[in-house]
């Protein structure tokens, strides 16, 4: 039987066994998807169990992306430009190799006629984690001219590090980066993006990161994607559409990511259909 599983910590929201119990059953494939909660001072330990218990991979979610990367074996060059990973193959010999799915399932949910007109555009990350290194560089990958970070000045550390990895992969990229607050200006931003868990289901719903004052300052054609996919549409998502503006919430992202990770472990194209259709 084929043994997967999510670890990160918390894991009451996740979504993904369900999704991923209906690419296996679709596929006619024996196997399960489990969630295996780690609190960061136990993801060695769980590493070590993953291994030891005939897992054949595992993603990597909240707070872990960044850390696993130092109980790896190998590291996909797109993880090693990111500096993050959320997939991770165990392969017979119990080597662990990782990969960053994320990229593609944020790159990929946006629509095609919004992805295209990015080029050259200035956008607002919110967060500094290991999400935001995927989200900056499926932004950079879509040809964004500039990219600032809102984040704690407790963080300021992992911004300057998501500066460094564009610098050296995207020299074209303006970068910088900023503490959050009520009064923020977005005039000249095209598309705002939540990497952070604010607004996600439990401690952190029904708050935006960004206020309403912040959001009628971005122009009437701006985005705003939050990849917060439990709720569907978060605060965040709610104040942007009362504003007029475009949007689009995680879910997308999570179905699109989990299809390249299946096929990651399996070698098999999953129905990202039947994938989507068992979470909504």
């Amino acid at each position: 039987m084929l043994k997967l599983g999510l670890i990160g910590y918390p894991l009451a929201h996740s979504l993904s066994p369900a999704m991923h119990k209906a690419a296996l059953a679709n596929e006619g494939i024996k196997g399960d998807y489990v969630l295996l909660g780690t609190p960061p001072e136990k993801l060695e330990n769980m590493v070590n169990f993953l291994k030891k218990g005939d897992f054949r991979g595992f993603n990597v979610t909240i707070p872990h992306k960044v850390a696993i990367m130092d109980y790896l074996d190998s590291i996909d060059k797109l993880a090693l430009q990111v500096g993050a990973v959320n997939t991770v193959i165990i392969e017979d010999n119990k080597r662990l190799t990782g990969h960053n799915t994320d990229v593609f399932g944020f790159m990929y949910a946006i629509p095609d006629n919004i992805r295209e007109s990015l080029n050259g555009k200035k956008a607002v990350v919110l967060g500094s984690g290991g999400a935001a290194r995927a989200v900056t560089a499926g932004l950079a990958e879509l040809g964004i001219a500039e990219i600032q970070i809102i984040t704690l000045e407790s963080e300021f550390e992992k911004a300057r590090e998501i500066e460094s990895i564009l610098n050296n992969n995207y020299r074209r990229i303006k970068t910088g980066y900023r503490e959050p607050g009520e009064k923020i200006e977005l005039e000249d931003v095209d598309i705002v993006v939540n990497s952070t868990p604010v607004g996600m289901e439990g401690n952190f719903i029904g708050v935006s990161p960004l206020s309403s004052y912040s959001l009628d300052t971005l122009p009437e054609n701006a985005f705003v994607y939050d990849i917060v996919y439990k709720p569907q549409k978060t605060k965040l998502l709610e104040l942007a559409e009362k504003r007029g503006l475009s949007v689009l919430g995680g879910l997308d992202m999570l179905v699109l990511q989990g299809k390249m990770a299946f096929h990651l472990w399996t070698g098999v194209e999953p129905s990202a259909e039947v994938m989507r259709s068992a979470i909504v």
